[in-house]
């Protein structure tokens, strides 16, 4: 029986590519595919045999293809931006987990049977990752609702998971973007007191408050590149002044990989506040 008769070329295709372009052949079963539909599926060239037991489109990219060649698959670092976490930069080598636990070239085995959890990936990314770059994907989850910080506690209570609840008690659940997160990490490992979203009366939330006299908005291009974006930019500025608080707009790129300008920046600002406060009256 030919697969147009049972499920149509472009259902099967539909199933790998919502595997990422790659389907291992259980997955393919799992979905309702027979051994033979699969076969057939490749000798019709609608997808092809990469590795044994693994499949893709013609279009799957090199790496993928790669990685199904060495029976691995993204994981750690390497996935949390696939599952729509915050990552402040792609890792040098791909981490990838593998049952075999292999060493494959250019990758960090993570040696991984069976399916994995959000939280198993949260735990790969503390421990392969730096504090900041942890704290990004714990803080998204809980950001994008995908746990609380509750279960974080719970998950991270063990006798190994000190460094993993050291992270969870920096989390800021009303953090909006990685970028203020990364500022907000580096003004409060500076020493600072940093509020995040505080709000300003007829101005709404700032990004964060330095020492209840800073405001530092940290804008990213894609919230701010359009028109009504900008007017709104123009209005709040106005309230800011209005309200007598002083800010810093500081660039995304600056506030997560530059933070010693954003340091400089905010000293100095800090420093001309101070010198313009008259002493009280006694």
């Amino acid at each position: 029986m030919s697969i147009r008769a049972s499920i149509s070329q472009q259902t099967i295709q539909e199933a790998v590519a919502a595997l990422g372009g790659i389907a291992r052949n259980k997955d393919l079963l799992a979905r309702g595919y027979s051994t033979r539909q699969v076969s057939e599926a490749v000798a019709e060239g609608v997808i092809h045999r990469i590795a044994r037991g693994y499949y893709a489109l013609a279009e799957a990219s090199e790496t993928e293809v790669f990685l199904a060649a060495h029976q691995a698959r993204r994981t750690c670092l390497s996935k949390a931006a696939d599952l729509g976490l915050w990552v402040l930069e792609e890792p040098k080598q791909l981490h990838v987990a593998a049952a075999h636990g292999r060493p494959i070239p250019g990758c960090v085995v993570h040696r991984v049977k069976g399916g994995q959890k959000l939280m198993d990936i949260l735990r790969q990314c503390v421990r392969c990752g730096t504090e900041l770059e942890a704290l990004a994907v714990l803080e998204s989850a809980v950001v994008t609702n995908k746990c609380s910080i509750n279960y974080l506690r719970t998950s991270f209570s063990g006798r190994q998971d000190q460094a993993g609840r050291a992270i969870v008690e920096l989390i800021d659940p009303q953090a909006m973007s990685l970028p203020e997160t990364c500022g907000r990490y580096h003004l409060r490992k500076a020493g600072y007191n940093v509020q995040g979203q505080a709000y300003v009366r007829n101005a709404g939330h700032i990004d964060l408050l330095v020492d209840g006299v800073l405001g530092v908005e940290i804008d990213g291009q894609e919230f701010h590149n359009n028109s009504k974006a900008w007017r709104e930019d123009l209005r709040r500025d106005t309230m800011y002044v209005v309200q007598g608080m002083w800010r810093l707009r500081v660039p995304a790129a600056i506030a997560m990989y530059q933070p010693d300008i954003l340091l400089r920046w905010v000293e100095q600002a800090l420093a001309r506040i101070r010198s313009t406060q008259r002493p009280q009256m006694q």
